[in-house]
């Protein structure tokens, strides 16, 4: 599939991956998230109106605390998962879900106050972040939401599949705005 060209990409790696030190956390991720959208938003070159953060399995909620706590255009969640606690429930007793993660990774508490439309893409037959948790983030959002489920697709991979592809370019052709036209975004699914 193929992007729109009018847009670019900025990846970062977590603390301790890739080129990049120090050790991961959730609040080493928070922080370092809100520092690079405050960096890219100071450039002259970067349209500061058409930011859209994309997150991936874990970085889903990297970018609902990013979107919960700056101004984006849209968010893209791949593998999305509501809470950690959420997800813990279905491995392990309340009690221990609580104690071991507490309200930390919890998407769900964020997203209704966010504005922004989202795109959802859910891997059907996912075992690390089920399609079911995805499902629920979405039914929380605060803006518009739009849910893709890919066939067949697992936790693993998804970012290799056409389909997924396909989804993040027309869900960016639905948000872009021009600078002139500063138009509402249409539901497209």
């Amino acid at each position: 599939a193929r992007l729109p060209d009018d847009w670019g990409w900025l990846v970062v790696n977590y603390r301790g991956f890739g080129l990049s030190e120090g050790a991961p956390s959730e609040a080493h991720a928070l922080e370092d998230a809100k520092l690079v959208y405050d960096w890219a938003v100071a450039r002259p070159d970067v349209d500061a109106s058409n930011i859209v953060v994309l997150g991936r399995s874990l970085g889903t909620y990297v970018a609902v605390a990013v979107a919960a706590a700056r101004e984006v255009r849209a968010a893209i969640l791949a593998t999305p998962f509501d809470s950690f606690a959420a997800i813990g429930e279905k491995r392990l007793p309340e009690l221990l879900v609580e104690w071991l993660v507490g309200g930390h990774y919890d998407s769900a508490a964020l997203a209704p106050r966010i504005s922004a439309p989202a795109l959802f893409v859910l891997a059907e037959k996912d075992e690390i972040t089920p399609a079911e948790n995805g499902r629920a983030l979405a039914s929380r959002w605060g803006g518009l939401a739009r849910t893709v489920l890919l066939p067949g697709a697992t936790h693993l991979g998804v970012e290799r599949r056409d389909d997924f592809w396909r989804s993040v370019a027309g869900f960016l052709r639905s948000v872009k705005r021009s600078p002139a036209a500063r138009e509402a975004p249409r539901d497209i699914g």
